[in-house]
């Protein structure tokens, strides 16, 4: 009778282990808000915004780790703790609100005791925004989420030499499995508001609890908040090589909030790689006209052989939905990166095949006077021209994928 009563225990206490919502023990966050700069002025929100932060992600089942006010030592060092714990769950999430800079391509996020009197201060004072990407892949979660609200004017531009301001973020490839979200489109900068919290951590708090919907679909909605209440000032953008689906908030829950992580095999790739049709160094072409670059790792599709202007370049690459979608405008920077003088007929790869004799491309940056960024490959110039009134100009998509 003993044995039985212990067997029937045993079994009862595995039904309802796996009956739990998704344990704490399998989210983890980082979050970390920098307002008082000791030379660099303060900020309002980023301690508010990572409290109100803190609060929402627990309520999503989250494990939060919360920093304020950090030295360049603590900043790190609470990294390096959150990679360590990060090992064996399913969902990393870091959220950074504060100064952030770029320079020379590379984001920087700055403590609360940074001192830069140029640019290059930045290396030594500083911490680079990929230092916890790298954490989180090396950790092997499942889903990877980024959140850098960290676009605000940078306070020490005026004492660095003119043509090196490190205005906003530069656009960073998200690793396999991973979301970066920013608060405003690369190289733009951020608002922090008159509010308790910043523009774009509020839209977040006012949607990251929303059920029956994805990270994407969630991230969809921040972005036209933060545009209708900005006026189109500030538009908030993302990279992602997410291959499944993620919910903040479960199908099916109530007020007993969880998150599904969709299971996806470690070795998918996309469709594209199995046709391969050419290759030109770092660039391979498949067949259904995706041209990849393998160094980093973004998938490029050429649009309609015809000019357009900004609009019908949007609404095209709205529509592609070719071998599995998540495709969008490329920023000046990404063109930029294609860029290489004295290849093919355009200065950029000949796989990436088009007819025009000077090939100028738009991007997706706006800016609030009615013009778009462009890239005109014949000179390696970035412009910017009119979206409605300016027609001699192609449409190109990219799209982040990270599968090497």
């Amino acid at each position: 009778m003993r044995r039985h009563t212990i067997i029937l225990t045993i079994i009862l206490s595995l039904l309802f282990a796996f009956d739990l919502p998704a344990s704490q023990e399998k989210l983890l966050a980082l979050l970390i808000g920098n307002s008082n700069y000791i030379h660099g002025g303060s900020l309002d929100n980023p301690v508010n915004d990572v409290r109100a932060m803190k609060k929402a992600l627990e309520g999503l089942g989250f494990t939060v780790m919360k920093y304020e006010n950090c030295s360049q030592k603590t900043m790190k060092r609470a990294m390096d703790k959150f990679g360590r714990k990060l090992k064996g769950r399913d969902v990393g999430l870091f959220f950074y609100a504060g100064h952030g800079i770029q320079v020379n391509g590379h984001n920087y996020l700055l403590p609360v005791d940074a001192k830069l009197d140029s640019e290059n201060d930045a290396e030594y004072d500083c911490v680079r925004a990929d230092r916890v990407l790298a954490k989180m892949e090396t950790a092997g979660s499942r889903i990877n989420i980024v959140i850098l609200d960290a676009c605000r004017d940078n306070p020490f531009e005026r004492s660095w030499r003119r043509g090196n301001k490190g205005t906003g973020l530069a656009f960073m490839s998200a690793p396999s499995g991973s979301l970066i979200a920013y608060s405003t489109a690369p190289g733009k900068t951020a608002l922090d508001g008159r509010g308790r919290n910043s523009p774009y951590t509020s839209a977040l708090l006012q949607h990251i609890g929303s059920p029956n919907i994805t990270v994407l679909q969630m991230f969809q909605r921040v972005r036209s908040t933060v545009m209708d209440k900005s006026g189109n000032q500030q538009t908030p953008w993302e990279s992602t090589s997410m291959r499944g689906d993620f919910y903040f908030t479960a199908k099916g829950t109530g007020s007993n909030q969880r998150v599904e992580v969709a299971s996806v095999p470690s070795n998918s790739r996309p469709s594209s790689s199995s046709n391969i049709t050419d290759r030109n160094g770092q660039y391979v072409a498949y067949a259904s006209g995706i041209v990849k670059d393998t160094n980093t790792g973004l998938e490029w599709k050429v649009g309609p052989d015809r000019n357009t202007d900004w609009n019908e370049a949007r609404s095209w690459v709205q529509s592609l939905n070719l071998d599995g979608g998540g495709w969008r405008m490329p920023t000046m920077d990404e063109l930029g990166g294609l860029y290489r003088k004295g290849m093919g007929s355009h200065n950029l790869t000949s796989l990436i095949k088009t007819t025009p004799k000077h090939l100028k491309v738009w991007s997706g940056e706006t800016d609030d006077k009615s013009q778009a960024g462009t890239f005109y490959f014949n000179y390696g110039l970035k412009s910017l021209y009119k979206r409605k009134t300016s027609s001699s100009f192609r449409a190109f998509a990219v799209r982040s994928r990270g599968d090497g």
